[in-house]
This record gives structure tokens, C-alpha cells and sequence, in this order.
């Protein structure tokens, strides 16, 4: 005898679909979107170099604590990254964080399994090397949507030179002009190879080591040529820390410097030359605190 089923009005109908549709969507890893709530999370941005004991020390206080912090140390930016995670997460537990090293391969970051481990966490912390490499094994996969929500609800994520560069929506690769010494200090459009980041700092591009490697003309390039984003070049050494409110702080002993072009003249996409007027320059020391959305700086007094 065939199925029937069972008689049900249109009204009932609707509400179980609807229950269903809720339900799916609940499932669904969704990485954080900047058109939702803000994040209740931190990130901490290291340039490169050593990162100061007192900015690791922040990192350990907003996972948690000490005896509360639980963090993982991603190395895969490099192929040789053990050894620098390694270091890291010595360092973390010396602060009093439970810290571990997380080698993760594309396929493992599709994992559920893997995605589940990383929302029992309160830290994570992305190692130096290439950037464009971690991007490959995490861009949109459920383990980044897991860390992205876990930021979302309140954890800190944090990192250093390219895992500094990847937090961004925009993501500074490298310089087509690379081993060229006239042309690393053109300013053209094309200049810059860009790829798309993890987006935890919406409407900005970062770039790292920044006053060390000279990296001006490189990042003025990726500004002028998308006008609408924030250029924020992070030194060795400093740091800026996003906090809850969307205001940045710079930590460590060195400089940040922000190129604001979104109210600028910029030459049209055809010229020749690429030029601009108005741009706005921030040079941000240690305790410096920045409102992206304003443009207002408060500097250090004394």
C-alpha cells in the first residue's frame, strides 16, 4: 500500500518548514560576517621580529589567564615552522596558559572533528612565514569558520609577520617587482600581488616588518589602487591590539602607521602614473589609540 501523508494545514506546514530552515542554518559553519554583531573577541597583530614579553603577556590575560588560557599555535605558514611554534608555545606556558601546537593540513581542516576541538579553545595564535601558504591550508574551511566564531563569542586571535598579514579581508602576498631594487620602490597600479585573507580586520590591509624592510611604496600601492581599505603598516616589534569597541591600540617599542586614502583624490585607472592628494598619514608609538572609523588619535601623554 502506498505512503499517505497525513492531512496538515498550510499553517502547520509553514511553521515545520520554517523549524527546519532554522534548524539547517544553525548547522551551517558561518564564518563572521562584519555586518553582524561585533565581535566580543580581541586580535593582537605582531609586525615581526620578537614579540615583546609584555604584548605575549596581554595575548595570555585575554585568552584567559593564567591557569585559564587555552591556546593553539598554528605553524603551518612555514614548512620549517615547528621549531618557532615550538618556542611560542614555551613561552605561552611559562605565562601559566595551557598551550599546544596545532600542524594542520588542508584536508584536516575540513574535518568537523577538528572544527569541534578548536570552539574548546580561548587563543589562537598564527606563526610567521608565508602568508599566502597558511591562507591555502584555512581559507574557507570549517576549521577557520570555528576559530572565526569562537572570536565572535569573546576568544583572542593573534599573530606575527604572516600571521599578521592574513588577518585582513585583503591580503598583502608580496611585490611583483621582488628582487628588482628600482622597481621595489615604484608606486604603480599592479604593483602588489594580493589574495584574500582570513577577514578578521575588515576594511584594511595589513603589511608587517614594516619600518625594518622599508615597506612604504609597497603598501601606498595596494592603498591607492583600493582606496576604500586602510593601510596599516605594523614594524618588528609592535603590535596593535583591536579591541571589543573597534579601537586599536599599539603595544610594544615600535611604530604603526596607518595611510587613510578613502577621502582622497586618486589618479583614474587609466593613467600612467598613479597619484594622489590627501592622504592621510598616522604615525602611532606604543600606547597610541586609533579609531578607524573616525580617524581620531589619541597619542601618549608622558
Amino acid at each position: 500500500m502506498p505512503f499517505k501523508f497525513p492531512a496538515i494545514s498550510f499553517r502547520h506546514l509553514f511553521a515545520g518548514l520554517s523549524l527546519i530552515g532554522a534548524l539547517q542554518a544553525a548547522c551551517v559553519p558561518v564564518a563572521h560576517s562584519p555586518e553582524a554583531a561585533p565581535p566580543r573577541g580581541h586580535l593582537l597583530i605582531v609586525g615581526g621580529g620578537d614579540t615583546p614579553p609584555d604584548v605575549q603577556a596581554r595575548f595570555v590575560a585575554l585568552a584567559g589567564g593564567a591557569g585559564r588560557a587555552r591556546i593553539a599555535v598554528f605553524p603551518m605558514a612555514s614548512q620549517h615552522g615547528d621549531e618557532e611554534a615550538g618556542e611560542v608555545a614555551a613561552e605561552l606556558r611559562a605565562l601559566g596558559a595551557e598551550a599546544e601546537i596545532i600542524n594542520l593540513s588542508r584536508d584536516d581542516a575540513g574535518e568537523a572533528e577538528v572544527a569541534r576541538r578548536l570552539e574548546t579553545l580561548s587563543g589562537f595564535w598564527f606563526c610567521g612565514g608565508d602568508q599566502a601558504r597558511l591562507a591555502q591550508v584555512l581559507r574557507a574551511t570549517p576549521a577557520l569558520a570555528a576559530i572565526q566564531r569562537q572570536y565572535h563569542a569573546g576568544a583572542i586571535v593573534g599573530g606575527t609577520s604572516a600571521g599578521a598579514a592574513v588577518m585582513s579581508s585583503t591580503m598583502l602576498v608580496g611585490s611583483r617587482y621582488a628582487g628588482d631594487a628600482a622597481g621595489e620602490a615604484r608606486i604603480a597600479r599592479g604593483a602588489v600581488e594580493i589574495e584574500e585573507g582570513f577577514g578578521f580586520l575588515p576594511g584594511t590591509i595589513v603589511d608587517q616588518h614594516f619600518l625594518r624592510r622599508a615597506r612604504y611604496n609597497r603598501l601606498l600601492s595596494a592603498v591607492l589602487e583600493r582606496p576604500g581599505l586602510l593601510g596599516v603598516g605594523i614594524d618588528e616589534g609592535a603590535a596593535i591590539l583591536v579591541r571589543p569597541d573597534r579601537r586599536w591600540e599599539v603595544l610594544g617599542e615600535s611604530y604603526v602607521k596607518v595611510f587613510d586614502a578613502r577621502r582622497a583624490q586618486v589618479t583614474a585607472a587609466g593613467e600612467t602614473y598613479v597619484g594622489s592628494s590627501d592622504i592621510t598619514l598616522h604615525l602611532l608609538p606604543s600606547r597610541s589609540v586609533y579609531d578607524p572609523a573616525s580617524g581620531r588619535t589619541v597619542l601618549p601623554q608622558g
